[in-house]
């Protein structure tokens, strides 16, 4: 099937639900009041997120919304978003050179882990960290850092290219959960999206054959091996685009994705070149929630035109990263915990 014909699939990104104003003044108290900090006491605060929804202070409409993902196609529809969530509001912006830390320092309330961890619980779907990224913080931070900024990492400052979460590594997250927190529209910062069903739809039999073969070669990303992680990783293997972890899967970091054959060097472009054909634009707002299946779907930020840089400089989105089921995962898990991975 041909590009065009891919695009005609008719696949659009629109709000599934909606927070009402009283629904999410509410959740927010709730979610105010909780005073373990997660980022120093994580199971802490996952216990307290749990006590409320054990109170009943999730909207029952709310709840029966997230049961529905359950079943949800996401092969088809791989990209969920959700306004008017809660979020913490008039939070200071954070120093560029040092924007974890600064974090660290400057945010008091945790409205918006606590509402990643309550949707993780209701959707039981686990959120995990890993060693090498923010020293094992189960919630991350879209957002520049000076030193990182020309990486491509939820650090950059500009473009960070198509890809997967972790595509690489040894636990690759099933779903990437994210809260917009601060952004001007001024900047035209997407985050876009591109279904892998619609990219396998675009190659011949052929092509195929050749993307589902292991003559491809990705480095390992950037923020596992700039951040300052504590463990090394060794060299990433070779590997098909499709096909690795399940027939519709896809492997691919535009720009850093190779062919080691001279019939694979000569398909790369066409595979970037088909994501920007079929790519699907967000705009994410403060109080949006954005879900990416990260198996099923690859995604990237797009700086479309900048008309405030210092603004640029504090765009912030929070985020998670989840799995379906922690068993699989236990091997890898840090002696003692039960979401920490240890790589």
């Amino acid at each position: 099937m041909t590009v065009e014909a891919a695009i005609g699939a008719n696949w659009t990104i629109a709000p599934e639900f909606v927070f009402t104003d009283a629904e999410r003044e509410a959740l927010e108290s709730s979610l105010d009041a909780i005073t373990a900090n997660p980022y120093r006491l994580y199971d802490a605060h996952r216990f307290q997120v749990g006590r409320l929804i054990a109170e009943g202070v999730v909207p029952e409409r709310f709840r029966a919304y997230v049961d529905s993902l359950a079943t949800r196609d996401r092969a088809a529809e791989p990209v969920v978003v959700l306004k008017n969530v809660p979020y913490d509001r008039d939070v200071p912006v954070f120093d560029f050179d040092q924007p974890v830390r600064s974090k660290y320092e400057l945010k008091k309330t945790f409205v918006a882990e606590g509402f990643l961890a309550l949707f993780a619980q209701l959707a039981n779907t686990p959120a995990i960290g890993y060693v090498n990224v923010n020293d094992g913080d189960v919630f991350q931070d879209i957002y520049p850092q000076r030193h990182l900024q020309g990486s491509q990492s939820q650090k950059a400052l500009k473009q960070i290219h198509f890809h997967k979460d972790l595509a690489n590594h040894f636990v690759r997250p099933d779903q990437v959960y994210m809260v917009g927190m601060r952004s001007n529209p001024v900047n035209e910062v997407y985050t876009s999206f591109v279904r892998n069903i619609d990219v396998i739809a675009s190659f011949t039999e052929e092509e195929l054959t050749l993307l589902r073969s292991s003559e491809f070669y990705t480095p390992f990303d950037d923020l596992s091996t700039m951040g300052g992680g504590r463990v090394q990783l060794g060299e990433a293997d070779l590997h098909p685009i499709i096909g690795g972890r399940g027939p519709e899967d896809l492997r691919f970091f535009e720009n850093r994705t190779v062919g080691v054959t001279e019939a694979a060097k000569a398909i790369v472009p066409k595979v970037a070149e088909t994501l920007h054909a079929l790519k699907r634009r967000v705009f994410i707002e403060p109080g949006d929630f954005v879900i990416t299946y990260n198996n099923h779907t690859i995604h990237a930020k797009e700086v479309v035109n900048v008309g405030d840089p210092e603004a640029l400089q504090s765009r912030w989105i929070i985020k998670t990263v989840n799995v379906d089921d922690m068993a699989p995962h236990e091997a890898h898990l840090v002696p003692g915990t039960d979401h920490l991975i240890n790589g």
